[in-house]
């Protein structure tokens, strides 16, 4: 009786493995991007910088967007003289701020397509985090946060996705961060901002089913950039010690992973074990059969683990309220 079970469950297991790979769509990959135009916001520095390296590396034609022309100037001369691989590639920049209302947005964004093509690649890299604990920070310091790495990011997807679906092609990128899969002491409004960003690509994902228009969501972790150098000056103790168990990634080596990440079709663009484990246990999306078969045999392992990661942290925002609570009592005495 019991080896009959077991072979009706192993049965039952294999037809929906055959139903969930006949039911996904297959995945549209790309090669490279040669002569397609590809645009990324918070192109001057860190990420962004990479990511249009990289995509000139592989044949686009590269517009990069950001506010100080100074600092984008150097870099399309950068690309221009180092990372091209053909005379006749386009490297420009966009002045704007993604922080402006849409129409401004809209303007900027037509104009480039009129002035080299229409844009086969978003990828949306412009954002910041100020950090601290949320009744301690500065009204507008919050609103910033939400309006140029939620705004900064729905804006331009906004514009480019009808154009896409029009057109039946396309690739999109949101950064977003682990800290919009697990809330963390310190990132109280960037994490609200980048689970927004979360948020909206596990929707848009639905709303591109049954076209050849992709939308990759990214988890960068700790990337030696200058928003990182930033960053870090606001970030209390207890959350330096809880974000810095990841380390401290290049800016090249995540760049070059979330373009083939989204050359490849993938959902989620993910890096080192706890990205991984956290896209597991928190993303919707079903990104492939590998994804939904790791889900079902090892959730209840993965949140095990996580609920002692947890309670880690915890831990930590404990013993930092201890050390505070001593140094007043020792100021009063």
């Amino acid at each position: 009786m019991f080896l009959i079970f077991i072979g009706v469950f192993l049965v039952l297991i294999c037809i929906f493995i055959l139903i969930l790979h006949f039911s996904l769509e297959k995945k549209i990959k790309y090669k490279d991007l040669n002569q397609k135009h590809v645009v990324v916001t918070g192109g001057s520095s860190g990420i962004g910088k990479a990511v249009a390296i990289e995509a000139a590396k592989l044949g686009a034609n590269v517009t990069i967007i950001g506010r100080d022309v100074n600092k984008l100037t150097t870099v399309v001369n950068e690309i221009s003289n180092d990372h091209v691989i053909r005379k006749d590639q386009k490297i420009q920049y966009a002045s704007l701020d993604v922080t402006s209302d849409y129409d401004s947005i809209k303007k900027c964004l037509s104009e480039l397509e009129e002035k080299i093509s229409p844009i086969f690649m978003l990828i949306n890299c412009a954002g910041m985090c100020i950090c601290g604990q949320f009744e301690k920070m500065k009204v507008e310091d919050i609103k910033h946060m939400i309006d140029l790495n939620y705004f900064g990011t729905a804006y331009p997807t906004r514009y480019v996705l009808e154009g896409m679906k029009e057109r039946n092609e396309g690739l999109i990128v949101f950064v977003s961060t682990e800290a919009a899969l697990l809330g963390i002491y310190g990132y109280s409004a960037y994490g609200a901002a980048k689970w927004a960003v979360r948020g909206l690509a596990e929707s848009v994902f639905m709303e591109l089913v049954g076209t050849n228009v992709r939308l990759t969501l990214a988890f960068p972790p700790d990337t030696d950039t200058p928003g990182f150098k930033c960053e870090e000056l606001t970030k209390p103790k207890e959350t330096k010690l809880i974000s810095g168990s990841g380390g401290l990634h290049s800016p090249s080596k995540v760049g070059k992973k979330m373009i083939k990440d989204a050359l490849n079709g993938k959902s989620y663009s993910v890096f080192g074990f706890s990205g991984h484990i956290l896209s597991l246990l928190y993303c919707g999306t079903i990104d492939s059969v590998n994804q939904v078969l790791l889900q079902i045999l090892s959730m209840g392992f993965l949140r095990a683990i996580f609920v002692v990661v947890i309670l880690s942290f915890h831990k930590i925002v404990k013993d930092g309220m201890k050390e505070k609570l001593n140094e007043q009592n020792r100021k009063v005495k």
